[in-house]
């Protein structure tokens, strides 16, 4: 009988002798899942750094062009094809594995890679992990919705990428304010890419009041996925003054940013890290409302003013820059969804989890 854990493993992890080496995968269902591997990379660093145990970086669908992407220099040596699943003593994914992609036998530690508000994120059985590793309380109670979720084994340890974020040289240094677009994938008509790109009167005014960085869902520039489109690729290419962003980890553009926009799009949860003001683009006008339900697709939305019209989206943002009215709120949803979000603390916590999990495969 699985045992439900209801709070915060407190205890600190630490390099033992004799630890018995073990074969880790850390499984992405396709390479280019940029911000797939920038959740796998702190554990994955942590375990090359203790060079103990042997540490495979598990594909499933690579393409030739995914060794050149910036994010895995350095770590190509650790590409396999090998997806056999239980040829690893452990498996470390944020992707949901499918019923063909593993057995009874798998041993699963199911990270997340992001915050999403999506239901079937959470609709999802998890019972049969080894491990689930929680962000915090908001992502749980989503989670213990579910009656087969009740009897999975978690711990809450907080959220890795904000352990001191990485920072990059700046785009900008034109002293006009930055902000920051990062529309969510267009699956489920819950993206606002397209209403954004058919109003190019409102990104020209935009443009010419702010400095604007274009940080699109990574799935927009997937050839292989459903609901991929060429045209908007194009036309996201053709505007011109914008930086336009791939990349697995929004937080080093985040952090020159001044104020963001979004949709429903999990990234919002990491923009809470750095609080400054928010605007959601509402990509079904008259239909989708802010929602103080923690089940809703529009919590995040208590945090920031929406855009029900693209023409009124340069005076909110004016607005929300000359004075921030939603900071308490912000930081209230911050605090229920992510476990003690800047003590730099998530990934020693989550680590001491996975090397709690990989002590009992050697007893058992």
């Amino acid at each position: 009988m699985r045992h439900l854990r209801t709070e915060v493993i407190a205890a600190e992890p630490g390099r033992r002798r004799g630890v018995t080496p073990m074969r880790i995968a850390y499984f992405l269902r396709h390479g280019e899942n940029l911000h797939y591997f920038a959740a796998l990379k702190p554990y994955l660093d942590h375990f090359l750094q203790q060079g103990v145990h042997e540490n495979l970086l598990v594909v499933q669908e690579r393409k030739a062009g995914d060794d050149g992407f910036q994010e895995y220099v350095g770590y190509t040596h650790l590409f396999t094809a090998d997806c056999d699943l239980d040829a690893y003593d452990l498996v470390i994914t944020p992707s949901f594995l499918r019923e063909h992609e593993r057995s009874d036998r798998t041993r699963v530690v199911q990270i997340f890679h992001g915050m999403s508000d999506k239901p079937f994120t959470y609709e999802r059985d998890f019972s049969s992990d080894l491990l689930c590793l929680r962000v915090g309380q908001r992502q749980v109670d989503r989670l213990l919705q579910y009656a087969h979720n009740r009897r999975m084994r978690w711990a809450m340890i907080g959220y890795p990428k904000f352990d001191s974020p990485p920072t990059l040289p700046r785009l900008f240094d034109n002293g006009k304010p930055i902000v920051i677009y990062c529309p969510t994938w267009r699956k489920g008509d819950i993206s606002s890419m397209e209403i954004f790109l058919r109003h190019s009167d409102v990104i020209d005014q935009l443009r010419e009041a702010y400095n604007l960085i274009v940080k699109p869902h990574p799935n927009i520039f997937s050839r292989n996925r459903p609901f991929y489109d060429q045209g908007i690729v194009d036309q996201l290419e053709r505007i011109p003054g914008i930086q336009l962003v791939r990349s697995g980890n929004v937080m080093p553009w985040f952090a020159q940013a001044d104020l963001y926009i979004g949709d429903v799009s999990a990234s919002g949860y990491e923009w809470l890290y750095f609080d400054r003001p928010m605007i959601f683009v509402n990509p079904q006008a008259g239909l989708l409302q802010p929602s103080t339900d923690f089940a809703s697709m529009t919590y995040l939305w208590q945090c920031g003013d929406v855009c029900d019209d693209m023409r009124a989206l340069k005076t909110m943002i004016d607005a929300s820059l000359r004075r921030d009215r939603y900071r308490g709120i912000r930081e209230a949803v911050l605090a229920y969804s992510v476990h003690s979000p800047r003590d730099n603390g998530a990934t020693r916590r989550g680590v001491h989890q996975l090397e709690l999990a990989l002590r009992s495969l050697v007893r058992s």
